[in-house]
């Protein structure tokens, strides 16, 4: 018998301990002598109870934090089990309310799983709440999971007001990953002067503002093997110069949503991690990315815009793709591509991608594109696949051919790939750019995806697979 076959076995149990506490409250309902007998056999077969501590502890690990909390109904062996599980899990979406006055909230809840947390290490700790939570809350929580040598730790919060975290986070030994999502309008991050992550190798920070350029660089010198670093929605208005110098650096996100203002934001970030292998750089921000030494990096999305005027990002698109030089898989997004139809003499200003061997764009592309496509490409040498993400639009792309072939059509490239929404297999193949497959003389694989429309839900689609 496996760990995980014992887990059905689990959860009857815990339904029979419920049943047996309605019995006793109403012992004569019909309900319950239909299930007098299979109780009475449930009785002689508790083969979970009778299992090891560790072994018991392996099977919660299995168990969502409710379920695991609610075995302590099952008998007093098992009242306190749940105050020494390592990995502890906390979403209000899986709490809904049921509108009874007695119901205590869910902040309440946390309050009583971790504070009631036994001598045991806490491996970790995920808290995730829409409710309005006080800052001071948030530190309890914080310092508590701290007592218990924790190692990752990951808050989703809406805040009542602007929290200033404990100082001892930022010495805090045990932590691996640190994310922190504190959805509260301009919550500015206190780095302390002493801080030091000695093992922190994941940190992701969501809606943050950051206060200024050294203390923002003190945060990222202070986490020496730090390998993910992901600023997801942050606020830059208060920066000049952003560095991030982290050798050991592997995944750098950076994205943010537009909701600044045109003359906000303009500051240079500097980029120094020799050892980056993906990039992700989706942002509407107006700012001057300097990227250095990128000789491993594998993947890069590079996705640039501004709402307000395309020119005024145009210089640090151009800045950013002479940084991913090395890359060998590259996502360009569509405003993107569009800024690139601006710059004069593109091919001058484009760096050679010497490495790349995979190309997606994701744009619908229109007739408008097709020089952009071709300085792309003949900017890839070694290409290999090649990807329209968002396919053609087939009304805007009568009289365009990719009229010189370029290198990588002859030497490396074997697929192209082209997503079409709205055709059947029969019209793509009539209307594709044949140009495409005719100039490739190596090409291996010219595909189309043909994406169902809107109303067509699972259940439609696999109805008509069966009939055909």
């Amino acid at each position: 018998m496996t760990f995980r076959s014992l887990i059905p076995l689990f959860r009857r149990q815990m339904g029979d301990r419920k049943r047996q506490r309605d019995d006793s409250v109403h012992p004569h309902s019909s309900e319950n002598i239909e299930l007098s007998e299979e109780q009475n056999v449930s009785k002689g077969n508790d083969i979970i109870s009778s299992l090891p501590g560790n072994v018991l502890h392996h099977i919660l690990s299995f168990l969502s934090t409710k379920d695991t909390i609610r075995t302590s109904i099952l008998s007093t062996k098992w009242e306190y089990l749940w105050t020494s599980i390592s990995n502890i899990d906390l979403n209000d979406d899986t709490f809904p309310p049921t509108g009874k006055k007695e119901d205590r909230s869910f902040l309440d809840f946390v309050d009583r799983v971790v504070i009631f947390h036994d001598m045991s290490d806490i491996k970790s700790l995920s808290i995730k709440s829409s409710e309005l939570v006080n800052p001071s809350r948030v530190n309890s929580w914080i310092s508590d999971s701290m007592r218990h040598n924790i190692e990752e730790l990951n808050l989703s919060l809406r805040l009542k007001a602007q929290p200033v975290l404990p100082c001892h986070l930022f010495t805090c030994q045990s932590l691996v990953t640190l994310k922190l999502c504190m959805n509260w309008t301009n919550w500015s991050l206190k780095v302390p002067s002493l801080t030091h992550f000695w093992n922190l190798k994941t940190l992701e920070l969501s809606y943050a503002t950051f206060s200024d350029d050294n203390s923002t660089q003190h945060l990222f010198s202070s986490c020496p093997v730090l390998q993910e670093l992901a600023l997801l929605n942050c606020g830059w208005e208060n920066l000049k110069t952003m560095t991030i110098c982290i050798p050991t650096l592997r995944r750098l996100t950076i994205e943010n949503e537009t909701r600044w203002t045109r003359d906000v934001l303009s500051c240079v970030t500097k980029i120094y991690a020799a050892n980056l292998i993906h990039l992700r750089c989706i942002s509407s921000l107006v700012v001057d990315f300097r990227l250095y030494d990128l000789c491993l990096l594998v993947e890069a999305s590079i996705g640039l815009y501004n709402n307000y005027s395309a020119e005024d990002v145009t210089p640090q698109v151009l800045g950013l793709l002479s940084g991913v030089v090395n890359v060998k898989r590259l996502s360009i997004k569509s405003d993107t591509i569009k800024c690139l139809m601006l710059v004069e003499n593109l091919l001058d200003h484009l760096p050679t991608f010497y490495n790349m061997i995979h190309l997606e764009l994701n744009l619908e592309f229109y007739g408008l594109c097709f020089g952009i496509l071709m300085v792309l490409l003949e900017k890839s040498p070694k290409l290999e696949f090649l990807n329209f993400e968002k396919g053609f639009d087939r009304d805007n792309m009568e009289g365009y051919t990719l009229g010189r072939v370029p290198s990588c059509f002859t030497s490396s490239l074997k697929t192209v790939r082209i997503a079409y929404f709205d055709e059947d297999p029969e019209e793509i193949s009539a209307k594709a750019p044949q140009s495409i497959e005719q100039a490739s003389q190596r090409l291996k694989k010219l595909c189309y995806r043909v994406t169902p429309p809107p109303f067509l839900n699972e259940e439609l689609i696999r109805a008509l697979f069966e009939e055909g």
